[in-house]
């Protein structure tokens, strides 16, 4: 009698352990080859634009332009919102400084302006300016003593973040970052 009920309790402990053919099962490898995605790069900060006329047409003098944001300190503000435009052509650079909102007037400066530059690699450039980019305001790097050259050397030559302070003589302060990457590139364009 005990034979008789070994082997049905012993046939349903084993059924019970046995492997479920179903999740366990093998898959099998697909022989067909996955066509890598090459990453897209990224998109160069630096924009190739063209100078406008009086009518507002483009004309054939061409420039390159970088926005980023930064702060901006004076007798009044501690670290308020400004926004940079770099702007570099064959002949000049300029730097337009807008603070607190991007749609407001690029500052204009009246004294003596110091550019102080400092890239990844540590170099270091400083300029003076006292003139400005137009009537409008902002801040031009001529070639007349010789900061432009140095400046698009230093460009050139930079990879990268550059660090970027400007001071006035009315005691404001002016922080923001440039990405150096892609400026030879899109310089070479213009």
């Amino acid at each position: 009698m005990i034979k008789k009920i070994l082997l049905p309790l012993f046939l349903f402990l084993f059924s019970c352990n046995s492997p479920n053919t179903e999740t366990n099962a093998v898959k099998t490898k697909s022989h067909t080859k996955h066509k890598s995605v090459a990453p897209k790069p990224s998109p160069n900060p630096w924009i190739v634009k063209s100078f406008s006329d009086a009518q507002g047409e483009p004309t054939s003098r061409k420039f390159v332009s970088y926005e980023t944001d930064g702060n901006f300190s004076n007798s009044i503000v501690s670290e308020g919102y400004l926004d940079a435009v770099i702007i570099v052509d064959k002949v000049n650079a300029g730097i337009l400084l807008r603070q607190s909102k991007k749609s407001n007037p690029a500052e204009k400066f009246t004294g003596l302006v110091h550019i102080k530059m400092k890239n990844f690699a540590g170099n270091e450039l400083e300029m003076t300016s006292t003139r400005g980019w137009n009537k409008s305001g902002g801040i031009l790097i001529e070639r007349n003593n010789n900061d432009y050259s140095q400046l698009r050397i230093f460009m050139l030559q930079s990879d990268g973040v550059i660090n970027v302070e400007i001071r006035d003589d009315s005691s404001s302060v002016y922080h923001f970052d440039i990405n150096a990457t892609g400026f030879s590139d899109a310089f070479s364009q213009i």
